[in-house]
């Protein structure tokens, strides 16, 4: 590999193309841009890693082409986040976005350079689709219409009946899988749901073979275990291949990488015959299951770490080091401000003044601006079981999760008409039930047999035998509609599921009366980011909005202010199983307690200048002594 001097003039050239004005890269992050030999970087959050990457990047491009015409290798966990460092390239480093240089995802890159060319092999064909829902629609279609699958179909029915964990049909089929021991289960749940060997396990296995031989789609679950084999039969002889195409090799995020991910990383880039560098933050690694048994990343001997963070105060950094392993020091940019982080203490009787806290404390640190970002973020968005959740704050927080497209009535609408100009009725009855399932869900509309929300299957399955003619009537009508407008669908939906609902319910009032306002909000287009404002608080005071969302959901965001949320899951809460690490007790054996400190050192790390953190009582109580000093303490108990 080459071994390329950076001078301080082009680490400065670099800083004034990404950087503010102004600003500059610590000397921590000059060490991982000036190297390139194979290491592990460990970033702590607010570092700007992403940034550090792009300027070793726009170094790389000043120096292409390389020896024997080799590329560069970029990848990373989300589109998202490939989309970004590719915006970020354009205009400096256009030429390492072709040949030969890849940038994509990991999942993108090993199914196009493992999973694949395995697969082809033992087929015979190409497979065209790894995704989740259209695997699971055909799956679901095959148990329903084929009769050789009345083991399995039964299995799965009286297990989805009586499991409370999946909201619908949809995702518990999705969650289906084979143990190593050959016995079919779901999920996390423990006792399989038939043995090896059983008619259900033989029929499931049959049906996995049939939607790959057959339709040519698997789900990401199953990319994995085909990945997992196609890496224990490569040979060296392919696997020598890759150091020869990509000379360098950056890997953003590593912590969040699986242990397949991570081995076919390993074998595929052999760190003796190319430069791989791993960037990541292992305390940051919360997409594993709070169940797993899987061991976290763990940084080689020798790794380059990152300790100052440009995002928050040295107040902010002081307490959530106490979440860190390893080195516990965070260095920042800003330095102490005076300004402490805040312990919102709240009765769960009264947990509804949590907000007014929180807008309190926004006021009193003078965080007055309403274009700012401001979050509630919480672990736990919706239980089955008792406890703290983030609706539990905010009543009107709207847990159920959605996709660009699904939310809003007029875009469902929009589909329907689509469909039927284009004379697909099959599709257009498909959205229907979809819309059926929204409008359901809003209203409270539950399934009278089970209990649980309507999905696209059961929803089906009521329709078909309680309402078949005249939903078959509706369909029929649906299709001879004249002037095929917006408007005239909309009308005669309207009508007719007000109808249905009153043939068990005479009394029944207008569903559409008591629909939240973004459900029927009537916009043209709506991005993603705009789709999750069904969810934000606007505070009285000065017009603030609050967003209330997971975690998961903020990892990589900025705030200017943070409102973090005791939730409670399996019986305790997280903030209950993070005291330990700030001395009060010992750590638990159980897996949630590093779980649980995980999400709050990435929740915790969000805000520019103000971190919230809101604390039932009971909790406050075990531990009041060692927040007093370094804590700004709202007591809302009173």
């Amino acid at each position: 590999m080459e071994r390329w001097e950076i001078s301080n003039q082009e680490i400065e050239s670099t800083e004034k193309l990404l950087l503010p004005e102004n600003a500059h890269f610590p000397e921590d992050a000059r060490d991982v841009i000036r190297c390139w030999h194979s290491v592990d970087v460990s970033a702590c959050p607010g570092s700007g890693k992403t940034t550090v990457l792009l300027a070793k990047l726009k170094l790389l491009a000043d120096r292409m082409t390389l020896k024997n015409g080799a590329g560069i290798c970029v990848l990373s966990h989300t589109n998202v986040a490939v989309k970004e460092i590719k915006n970020r390239l354009s205009g400096y480093a256009d030429k390492l976005i072709a040949y030969p240089n890849y940038i994509g995802t990991i999942q993108s890159f090993i199914d196009k350079f493992v999973t694949m060319p395995y697969l082809r092999n033992i087929t015979g064909h190409n497979v065209q689709v790894i995704d989740d829902l259209p695997y699971v629609r055909q799956m679901l279609k095959r148990i329903y219409d084929e009769k050789k699958y009345e083991k399995l179909k039964y299995v799965i029915r009286n297990s989805y009946l009586s499991n409370k964990q999946f909201a619908d049909i949809q995702t518990f089929v999705q969650a289906l899988y084979l143990r190593d021991d050959g016995s079919l289960c779901v999920g996390n749940q423990k006792k399989a749901l038939a043995g090896a060997g059983k008619p259900s396990t033989q029929q499931f296995n049959i049906l996995i073979e049939d939607l790959l031989m057959k339709d040519g789609i698997i789900r990401f679950h199953d990319a994995y275990s085909y990945a997992q084999k196609a890496i224990d039969t490569l040979s060296e002889t392919y696997t020598d291949l890759f150091p020869l195409r990509f000379r360098y090799v950056f890997i953003d995020e590593y912590q969040d990488c699986d242990i397949i991910q991570r081995k076919a990383l390993m074998k595929i880039f052999d760190s003796e015959k190319c430069s791989v560098m791993n960037i990541g933050d292992p305390d940051q690694a919360i997409y594993n299951s709070s169940n797993s048994k899987v061991p976290d990343w763990d940084p080689r001997d020798g790794f380059l770490p990152i300790q100052t963070s440009c995002r928050y105060s040295q107040e902010i950094a002081d307490a959530i080091c106490k979440l860190k392993t390893g080195n516990k020091e965070i260095l920042t940019f800003t330095g102490n401000t005076g300004i402490k982080p805040v312990l919102i203490v709240f009765d769960p009787k009264k947990i509804d003044r949590v907000l007014g806290g929180f807008i309190s404390a926004l006021e009193t640190h003078g965080l007055h601006d309403c274009q700012g970002i401001y979050k509630a973020v919480g672990a736990v968005r919706k239980d089955t079981g008792a406890g703290l959740k983030i609706g539990s704050y905010w009543s009107e927080f709207d847990s159920f999760p959605k996709k660009q497209g699904d939310y809003n009535y007029w875009e469902l609408v929009e589909q329907i008409k689509t469909c039927l100009l284009a004379g697909d009725l099959y599709k257009a009855e498909c959205i229907v039930r979809k819309l059926l399932c929204r409008l359901f869900h809003y209203a409270k509309i539950v399934n009278a047999d089970s209990g649980k929300e309507y999905t696209v299957y059961t929803i089906k399955k009521t329709l078909n035998e309680e309402y078949r003619d005249i939903y078959r009537q509706w369909i029929f009508d649906l299709s001879r509609l004249q002037n095929l407008n917006t408007e005239n669908v909309d009308s005669f939906l309207r009508k007719e599921v007000n109808e249905l609902l009153k043939i068990r319910n005479p009394q029944a009032v207008d569903v559409f009366e008591g629909l939240p306002e973004f459900f029927l909000d009537r916009t043209d287009f709506r991005t993603e980011k705009e789709a999750c404002e069904r969810n934000v608080f606007v505070d009285p005071i000065r017009g603030r909005r609050i967003m209330f969302d997971t975690i998961h959901g903020v990892k990589g965001e900025t705030h200017d202010a943070t409102l973090y949320l005791e939730t409670d899951r399996q019986g305790a809460s997280d903030l209950n199983r993070i005291l330990p690490y700030f001395g009060t007790g010992k750590v638990g054996t159980s897996p949630l307690y590093d779980y649980s400190r995980k999400l709050a050192y990435v929740g915790m790390s969000r805000p520019r200048k103000l971190l919230c953190v809101a604390m039932q009582d009971k909790t406050y109580k075990k531990c009041e002594d060692k927040f007093v000093a370094d804590w700004e303490i709202i007591d809302l108990r009173e």
